[in-house]
């Protein structure tokens, strides 16, 4: 079993990097002369990420899909079991978005130069000094009518369980006002848990929950308690999701 899964792996993560250097020189073309570059750039990543999920072998199910607005802007909030949950976004997020990424990542030749064309929101470690200008960009992108995804958590679990939010999470979404949708994912820790990069098959569930307006605190600067309140409901929806 285990040498089948290591050659499985092997096969999965040659597969991921040859794809990705061929569909990216594919898309090149079409996003110099598209209006709006990252959405090429997404179309692309939504095939690739479909395509490795097929190889992957997870057995995937959806549920609450239709809970995502169709239109207008939005922040969409996960929980992050695994390494795969970006992936699994990619591949089975009913609309376009972009996401929040640590700021060394954009350093990364060729990947770095990807995310910066595919419009993904670059974050310091130093969050203090850049939350401004990171809070800033989320709601310009949300006033163009996309999404974005957030990990309130900030990092992968450890375990598996849904760890502490923390408490920059909604800044944007009190920001912007825009409405958030709590989502769980379930299986993506068991599917490559961390220090390992071995890949298990196992199936995998995503949850949409109702999304949560802020529009309320649009234009007013919110309370201690105010997000207090919110944090902890964003957290208990998406707890609710993980064990319904």
């Amino acid at each position: 079993m285990i040498i089948l899964k290591v050659l499985h792996t092997l096969i999965f993560y040659s597969i991921a990097v040859i794809t990705f250097f061929v569909g990216t020189l594919m898309t090149i073309p079409f996003a110099l002369i598209a209006k709006e570059k990252h959405l090429v750039f997404h179309f692309s990543a939504r095939i690739w990420s479909r395509l490795l999920m097929l190889v992957s072998g997870a057995k995937v199910t959806i549920t609450g899909i239709n809970n995502v607005p169709k239109v207008g802007g939005l922040i969409l909030a996960s929980n992050h079991q695994g390494a795969f949950d970006i992936l699994i976004h990619l591949a089975y997020m009913p609309r376009h978005f972009r996401f929040i990424a640590k700021s060394e990542l954009f350093k990364i030749p060729f990947f770095g130069w990807y995310m910066s064309l595919a419009g993904y929101v670059p974050i310091e470690r130093d969050v203090s000094a850049s939350a401004h200008r990171t809070i800033g960009s989320v709601a310009d992108v949300i006033d163009q009518g996309d999404c974005v995804l957030i990990f309130p958590e900030g990092t992968r679990s450890k375990t598996g369980e849904l760890g502490p939010f923390k408490r920059g999470s909604l800044m944007a979404a009190f920001s912007s006002g825009a409405s958030v949708v709590p989502i769980a994912i379930s299986g993506s820790y068991q599917m490559m848990p961390k220090k390992t990069f071995v890949i298990n098959r196992v199936p995998i569930s995503i949850k949409f929950g109702q999304p949560i307006s802020f529009n309320k605190y649009h234009g007013i600067k919110p309370s201690k308690n105010d997000y207090e309140l919110e944090l902890n409901r964003l957290r208990e929806e998406i707890q609710r999701l993980l064990q319904s």
